[in-house]
């Protein structure tokens, strides 16, 4: 999401998947912190862990076991590159956080490595002139939805563009922009069960002209009919991020302080909240994603060269830049409800 406000910007959380912590801690089956280190992960023994939670498999990435949130069964065969098998329906490609740069970029991001892999230049053919991406999400195919601002001379923000993760490429969809008053939001899909393989894609946002003035509205857009349907209010203008575990998490930068707070999917109020040592003062983009039981702030201020990716962690509430100075700014992030939701 991205703006362009000089006032004052200001933004505590249960872990997403505490219920799983606790079996992950047992002797039985001792595990490595979500940096990769200690034992060696085999796909067995992530499998059988993760299912012991109640979920739906895990696989190793490294030496990591990462718990999916997605629907389906993950067996103990993984794909030739190390990746997730795809017998639980998720695209391998969906297992990452997309960002997309107001400089038109599609990058993908793996935050186990802390690395950035542009993709390509979105060719998409917005009718404002200058229009850049506003904001971004993936679903569960590995499709990217990115949504666009107005253009530097005006033009019609809030138009939706279907984007391939694979190289970028853009198609126009039938959307009908500012259904409901909602003209530019942040977005992001959320299971509709924990660990059940259909989604449902929840925006939040209002008129262009109040963003960061005030409340937000929650809502739904239906992916076959592309309708949107108004849900509640929301206590700021968050960007927006869903899990495997049927959770949906806003990253509010326009409280005081700035938090991280989960979203009642049915009525737009929050709880779990973390305040973040942020300076959200002047911010001028910023995304949001969850990956691996963390979440990833990309956030750009005035004072800023270019974003910074800032990760919070759930564990221990910590909150650290580590990647300073990305090089783009970043006004979009997506990911996907096949992502894991917790690295053993």
């Amino acid at each position: 999401m991205t703006v362009s406000w000089q006032h004052s910007m200001r933004h505590s959380l249960a872990h997403p998947a505490a219920a799983l912590g606790a079996l992950l801690l047992c002797a039985a089956c001792p595990a490595s912190d979500d940096s990769g280190t200690g034992d060696p992960c085999t796909q067995a023994r992530c499998d059988s862990i993760c299912r012991g939670g109640g979920l739906p498999g895990g696989t190793c990435i490294g030496s990591t076991c990462s718990c999916l949130g997605g629907g389906g069964d993950a067996d103990a065969d993984a794909d030739a590159d190390g990746g997730i098998d795809a017998g639980d329906g998720c695209d391998e490609r969906a297992r990452w956080i997309y960002v997309v740069s107001a400089e038109n970029q599609l990058i993908r991001f793996y935050p186990d490595e802390l690395r950035l892999e542009p993709i390509g230049t979105l060719d998409c053919r917005p009718s404002g002139t200058g229009a850049t991406p506003f904001s971004m999400s993936v679903d569960r195919s590995a499709t990217a939805w990115v949504l666009y601002g107005p253009g530097v001379f005006g033009g019609n923000a809030g138009e939706l563009f279907r984007v391939s993760t694979a190289d970028a490429r853009c198609e126009s969809t039938t959307f009908e922009r500012n259904q409901e008053g909602l003209e530019v939001f942040g977005m992001g899909f959320s299971s509709d069960e924990a660990g059940g393989d259909r989604e449902t894609l929840f925006i939040g946002g209002g008129p262009q002209l109040s963003i960061g003035t005030g409340t937000a509205t929650l809502a739904t857009i239906d992916m076959a009919s592309l309708r949107v349907g108004t849900i509640g209010a929301l206590p700021g203008w968050p960007e927006l991020t869903g899990t495997g575990a049927g959770e949906l998490w806003g990253f509010f930068p326009d409280t005081d302080p700035p938090t991280v707070s989960r979203i009642d999917k049915g009525s737009g109020t929050v709880s779990d909240t973390y305040d973040l040592p942020i300076d959200t003062t002047s911010t001028e983009a910023w995304a949001f994603a969850f990956w691996g039981g963390d979440f990833w702030i990309f956030l750009k201020t005035l004072a800023d060269p270019s974003t910074n990716v800032w990760k919070l962690e759930t564990d221990d509430r910590s909150v650290a830049n580590v990647y300073p100075d990305t090089g783009w700014r970043i006004v979009g992030a997506g990911v996907s409800t096949c992502a894991p939701i917790i690295l053993i």
